[in-house]
């Protein structure tokens, strides 16, 4: 009895057995395997991370932005330097001959009363009184045209302007500083305030001043006040 059990096992491992057996090691085998190989590896594999990726800047576009070109400022405009007008610029420049008192009128409407002639007559200039000897000058640039010693005026001078202007200055003391053709200028000295005019001797030392235009006799104050 004990012997056919004996057999009977053997039989067992012998045949089937045998095959479960080494089954049963390849899986032990493989299990074993990976746990000591392959888990290792798998396990370093998942613990290694991986290498950063460098992200290299965005290089921006360089953008030129062109300046309006500076234009420079205009200098402030100068106003032009004002000269004093020269005399022989001023055609005619006018001027009193005399500083002094004027005690007789231009009048060619209205007869007038000469104490010294003690007669009514018109009077073609005007008589500015002054101290004998005080300088008189011309009224304009001009040119004398006569130095005369006139009956009833005494020492004259006339001397022409642009314009057709004359102007006479009578009564001067003798010997006037002027000659004909000489060119004078406005107020350049003539002559001085005399007493020589017998028409008006009873007047004492003055000035008898007259204007002509183109011939014709005129105020002086119209021609003095130009």
């Amino acid at each position: 009895m004990s012997k056919f059990n004996d057999n009977k096992t053997k039989s067992a491992f012998g045949g089937r057995g045998f095959y479960i057996a080494l089954a049963f090691c390849l899986v032990a085998a493989g299990v074993i395997g990976y746990f000591t190989i392959l888990r290792p590896i798998r396990q370093v594999s998942q613990t290694v991370s991986p290498a950063p990726v460098v992200q290299q800047p965005q290089q921006q576009a360089t953008v030129t932005v062109q300046q309006p070109e500076e234009k420079p400022e205009p200098e402030p405009e100068t106003a032009p330097e004002e000269t004093t007008p020269q005399v022989e610029d001023l055609l005619p420049q006018v001027m009193s001959p005399l500083d002094g008192t004027t005690v007789t009128v231009f009048s060619t409407t209205e007869l007038m009363y000469d104490e010294t002639m003690a007669d009514w007559r018109t009077h073609d200039g005007v008589d500015i009184q002054a101290a004998e000897g005080d300088s008189v000058k011309t009224a304009a640039n001009g040119k004398v045209t006569s130095v005369k010693n006139d009956e009833l005026m005494g020492t004259t001078v006339v001397i022409e302007h642009a314009g057709g202007y004359a102007t006479t200055y009578s009564s001067l003391q003798e010997n006037p500083p002027v000659s004909e053709g000489q060119q004078v200028s406005a107020g350049d000295i003539i002559g001085t305030v005399g007493n020589t005019a017998a028409a008006e001797t009873d007047m004492g030392a003055h000035l008898h001043f007259s204007v002509s235009k183109d011939g014709a006799t005129v105020n002086p104050d119209e021609y003095i006040g130009k």
